[in-house]
């Protein structure tokens, strides 16, 4: 939601500077040389600079969704290993509360 908020008023700024600045400039890349508004200049670098940086953003986000998603599969498969261990556990106590022949005796006497 911020994200998008912060796309909004950029795009604001840069639709309120292009209307307010409908000067032509001339501009020089390289030895090239040509006459283009200052309003539609800016909105030309700064829309794909706009669109670069989401793409950008949405890589690392995927990325890092593609992690939490593999630590999120560890994470269950440990939880099964717990309650597979636990069941373990109720069973071996289970079976060592039932008296046997062996542990009634005494020590001594075996």
């Amino acid at each position: 939601m911020i994200r998008l908020l912060i796309i909004v008023l950029f795009l604001a700024v840069t639709a309120i500077f292009a209307m307010s600045n409908l000067d032509d400039a001339t501009v020089w890349l390289a030895s090239f040389g040509f006459s283009i508004k200052m309003g539609k200049l800016i909105t030309l670098l700064a829309v794909p600079s706009l669109v670069l940086g989401l793409l950008l953003g949405l890589t690392g986000e995927l990325r890092q969704r593609r992690r939490a998603r593999k630590a999120e599969s560890q994470l269950r498969t440990s939880q099964k290993q717990l309650i597979e261990l636990h069941q373990r556990l109720d069973q071996l106590k289970a079976g060592s509360v039932a008296p046997t022949s062996d542990a009634i005796q005494p020590s001594s006497q075996k």
